[in-house]
């Protein structure tokens, strides 16, 4: 372990020198940072979370203090997606200056068919896939083909797809994903096969892909993963709604062509009749959250037949619908 003595350097010098001298070692290593009491202590551990880097200890050691640090590469995620704002940390003992990473979060239009179809509040990132996971999460579009054109422009996505003369629009500010589409049907026709089967080990051991450092950081961020049976995260996105994950991994497997009745998604939100919907209408068989059903949700799992599994860690799930798609 590194030792960097950084008693006598004044705040942001010691910050410089700790930057250079995390890029020089390996991710994952640890270091050991000597500093001195009053600022230097409450500026650089505040400083290298914000980084993105775990802090394994602070020791006070006569008038100086050993901090730990985990070097830890920079999320894989767009950096545009996090914004560090100051604040100010409150407790009994008085108050301090303090750095948080905050969500960004910024809204595009949907343009279908040359009219407004929705506005969606996201993260700056996928939104080509956001657009596309929608309208098949949403039932607009079955596959790949029905999208005759799509561009990016601005804050604007454009999609020209094939005719969606059977549902009415509105136009809705999606802050968590609430639906855009006024359906004038109810899915009674989406039934989905008992095809494809899933051992219950890989679900369990997929239960790692459910985290992500962004979320970790922020503690304002929602995932989706898309896995295959045996095992393989395919895609994964990061979005501050939870409706918004799912369509941005679904938009992601819809683009490269890949088979989504062969693959599991993983959800961090609960799980009411919109969130269990959009997988059926995907044609996703199974469903894993840590959170919590909702009635709705179980209803429309056992309708669409699609297997709907919850309070879900490494160790354990609960199975409120289609248990036999599970292999023990």
């Amino acid at each position: 372990m590194q030792t960097l003595d950084l008693r006598g350097v004044s705040c942001p010098t010691n910050f410089i020198k700790i930057k250079l001298a995390l890029e020089m070692i390996d991710p994952g290593e640890t270091v050991e940072i000597l500093l001195d009491d009053g600022e230097p202590v409450k500026n650089v551990p505040a400083s290298l979370t914000a980084e993105g880097h775990r802090l394994l200890g602070l020791e006070r050691k006569d008038d100086y203090y050993v901090l730990k640090v985990k070097n830890t590469p920079r999320p894989t995620g767009p950096v545009d997606s996090i914004r560090n704002y100051s604040s100010t940390k409150i407790t009994r003992q008085g108050s301090e200056p303090a750095t948080d990473p905050v969500m960004v979060e910024e809204t595009i239009d949907l343009i279908v068919n040359g009219t407004k179809l929705s506005s969606i509040v996201t993260t700056p990132d996928l939104h080509k896939e956001l657009a596309v996971g929608y309208l098949i999460t949403e039932g607009a579009i079955k596959i790949r083909a029905d999208i005759e054109a799509i561009e990016e422009k601005g804050t604007w996505v454009m999609l020209q797809i094939r005719s969606f003369d059977h549902f009415n629009l509105w136009h809705e500010l999606r802050s968590s994903g609430c639906i855009g589409i006024n359906w004038e049907r109810h899915d009674e026709d989406v039934t989905l096969p008992i095809q494809q089967k899933f051992k219950i080990e890989v679900l369990l051991e997929s239960m790692k892909y459910l985290y992500d450092e962004i979320q970790d950081r922020t503690g304002g961020a929602h995932t989706a993963s898309l896995v295959a049976a045996n095992g393989t995260l395919k895609y994964k996105a990061v979005d501050i709604g939870r409706h918004n994950a799912i369509d941005k991994v679904v938009g992601m497997a819809v683009l490269n062509g890949d088979d989504l009745s062969k693959m599991f998604l993983i959800s961090s939100g609960r799980q009411p009749a919109g969130m269990v919907m959009k997988a059926a209408r995907a044609g996703i068989p199974l469903v894993i959250s840590k959170a919590a059903p909702v009635s709705s949700g179980i209803d429309s799992a056992r309708r669409s037949n699609v297997t709907l599994c919850c309070f879900a860690t490494s160790e354990k799930m609960k199975v409120f619908s289609v248990p036999e798609r599970i292999a023990t």
